[in-house]
């Protein structure tokens, strides 16, 4: 199989490819429109008329290249953790963009038929809403803190104006999202989310945005996209560590799922999944990952399915 690796910066793109003949080619091209065409020239010039191509997911950086790339080639937008832990096991040493663009195309042949292949998203605007909204959230709640620190009256009032400002911006991001959505909702996939026990409408919107853009084959498949598969480290009689959260994942949907969580914990939506676990000595914050797992699972039959969320129809997924 031929293989490219891509290391992308905000202006530059270096490219390794791997041949099915065992040689080696590298080229550096712009990261435009221009560039691209120039590492398609480069592809051709190098007598390959298949191949597959693997990238990081580097911000925003990736996104140009990914969306032309892919109309032409089958291309994989991998998690920047697992290269970087794929070359701590390769005892890599060297780090340049040459030696990053060389080490993804070696993750990519190895693990090729393990990712899923990126297709164009659908609904990029609204994910950036979202993001947009939480970024707003997140420097809000610094200025509030700030306002709770300070005992200076004309402090205070800034911090106030600010906050306020804020929250403009809020609601006016959550009009757009709303708008949005209901450009794009046709199968009431939306409001079918928000009858899950501690699913509300910020919750749902980022759910909604990743199960229609994305094509999983199972709820186990989408719960590993989020990162709440646990990882067991276990060898022999001496190593037995606790189970842990994998560090992988997108940050973004596991973040929104714990405070669902934690409210379906207190209400008892999930009683026989809590009892089963605290008979076994589960801690709480064990059982409450649990619930985030079964949430997901559950959105992803919801989404699927396309009906809302019933406790006795489902009572398989709460197991």
């Amino acid at each position: 199989m031929n293989t490219i690796g891509l290391d992308i910066s905000q202006k530059t793109i270096d490219a390794t490819l791997h041949k099915t003949d065992g040689s080696t080619y590298y080229t550096k091209v712009g990261n435009n429109r221009e560039g691209f065409q120039s590492l398609k020239d480069w592809i051709k010039a190098n007598k390959v008329r298949k191949c597959v191509i693997g990238m990081e997911a580097t911000g925003i950086y990736y996104e140009a290249a990914a969306e032309n790339l892919s109309e032409t080639y089958t291309v994989y937008v991998i998690n920047p953790l697992k290269i970087k832990d794929y070359g701590k096991s390769q005892f890599n040493r060297t780090k340049t963009d040459k030696a990053d663009s060389n080490l993804i195309a070696e993750y990519t042949k190895r693990h090729a038929d393990k990712i899923i292949p990126y297709s164009k998203p659908k609904n990029r605007y609204l994910q950036k809403l979202i993001n947009l909204k939480q970024q707003l959230k997140d420097h809000q709640k610094q200025i509030k803190n700030r306002l709770h620190s300070s005992d200076d009256e004309m402090i205070q009032a800034i911090h106030q104006e600010l906050i306020q400002a804020y929250q403009d911006k809020i609601d006016q991001t959550q009009t757009a999202i709303d708008a949005q959505i209901g450009q794009a909702e046709t199968d009431g996939h939306y409001r079918n989310l928000q009858t899950i026990a501690g699913i509300g409408k910020d919750t749902a919107a980022i759910l909604y945005a990743q199960l229609t853009d994305k094509t999983f084959q199972t709820a186990n498949q989408f719960v590993s996209y989020a990162g709440l598969s646990p990882q067991t480290e276990q060898s022999g009689t001496s190593v037995h560590k606790k189970g842990r959260l994998s560090r992988y994942g997108h940050r973004r949907v596991k973040r929104s799922l714990y405070m669902p969580a934690l409210v379906a914990y207190r209400t008892g939506a999930f009683p026989q999944l809590v009892l089963n676990m605290t008979n076994a000595g589960k801690p709480k914050m064990v059982i409450i990952v649990a619930i985030m797992r079964k949430l997901a699972k559950l959105a992803y039959y919801i989404v699927k399915t396309g009906k809302p969320y019933d406790s006795t129809r489902h009572k398989a997924a709460q197991a």
